[in-house]
């Protein structure tokens, strides 16, 4: 295929990208402007013929505090705040692991995140544990899970091995002598226009979840410290500017502050999800997947609901939704872990 020439950008070396912001809008709007004007210039791996060549780069991004408002960028957050809680509880407590490709589902992908590394977080768990009682400090480098598993994602018949790779957790005092949390992740490669900002929602509550778990461990308050994301390849892909204006919208961007195209989490479910609240939309997504365990398909909608006879405004999700997840509290079990040292 014959490379755009006047279209590449760097000689074909990658150089990395650093950014900080305060919030996960701000860092997402900052991201896109940053790989859109400094990204190299690449083919993707479903290039067409005279197909916009799209922007790639090594990026790191710290979120000085994750937990701030605003966190949704509206564009680039494409879906419902019913979705994006659903998905935020998809890798937080596993709620769609029973989603795997199969027969029926060839369009699923062949793995879910949460299946990954769950059964790792009683052992991370474990070694943060032992390292406070015995030193009276979580000073390790070792508080680490992984996603990648090679038996499954090396091989050629793995097409869309996982994108996230691994978890680390790092514990520093604060001036005021407070423990304080910090959370870093790899990934390999990432939408960056259609899936950061929704994958950072979910890294933010895992994250969260992680520091209660931990406080409630050790006794001691634990303050939220930076969530620092790496991505080997952060992209916008070329047919973005082909088919849905692209360029138009970084100009967008460029012209108005990020708060004026931004929402917060919270307001963005009492605002505008069809249940009017956190709580509300819990019912409805715990409502929804047990009317598909029961064979009654996807994603009904709340009148299809109540027709089968469910009191969705009422109906129970499960306690450890407000919480982390029961598993966590588990002993830890070598015979779960996806390989089994002898």
């Amino acid at each position: 295929m014959e490379v755009k020439q006047k279209e590449l950008r760097g000689n074909g070396k990658l150089r990395s990208i650093n950014i900080e912001a305060e919030n996960l809008a701000e860092a997402t709007h900052k991201t896109i402007i940053a790989c859109y004007d400094a990204g190299a210039r690449v083919e993707t791996p479903k290039q067409r013929p005279d197909m916009t060549l799209g922007y790639d780069s090594p990026i790191e991004i710290t979120i000085l505090n994750p937990n701030s408002e605003p966190k949704i960028y509206n564009p680039a957050n494409l879906d419902f705040p019913k979705g994006n809680l659903e998905y935020c509880y998809a890798v937080t407590h596993g709620i769609h692991n029973h989603r795997k490709k199969c027969e029926e589902h060839p369009e699923w992908w062949g793995y879910t995140y949460n299946e990954r590394f769950v059964d790792q977080m009683p052992f991370v768990f474990q070694r943060i544990k032992a390292d406070w009682d015995e030193k009276g400090r979580m000073t390790g480098r070792d508080y680490f899970f992984t996603i990648w598993r090679a038996g499954d994602d090396i091989v050629l018949e793995q097409p869309d091995p996982p994108c996230w790779q691994s978890g680390q957790i790092r514990f520093l005092h604060n001036e005021e002598g407070n423990i304080v949390m910090n959370y870093l992740t790899h990934w390999r490669s990432r939408d960056l226009f259609k899936a950061w900002n929704q994958n950072i929602l979910a890294q933010i509550e895992l994250m969260k979840l992680i520091r209660d778990k931990t406080s409630n461990l050790i006794g001691e308050q634990i303050e939220l410290g930076s969530y620092i994301d790496h991505s080997s390849s952060l992209h916008l892909y070329g047919l973005y500017v082909d088919r849905d204006g692209l360029d138009n919208t970084i100009k967008l961007m460029k012209k108005i502050p990020y708060e004026q195209m931004s929402w917060s989490f919270e307001d963005s479910l009492e605002q505008m999800s069809e249940m009017g609240s956190k709580d509300a939309t819990l019912r409805l997504i715990a409502a929804q997947l047990d009317a598909e365990h029961k064979g009654h398909g996807l994603q009904q909608s709340r009148e299809t609901l109540k027709n089968l006879e469910y009191d969705v405004e009422n109906f129970d999700y499960p306690k450890e939704w407000d919480t982390w997840p029961e598993s966590w509290d588990a002993e830890p079990d070598v015979s779960k872990l996806a390989r089994v040292v002898k």
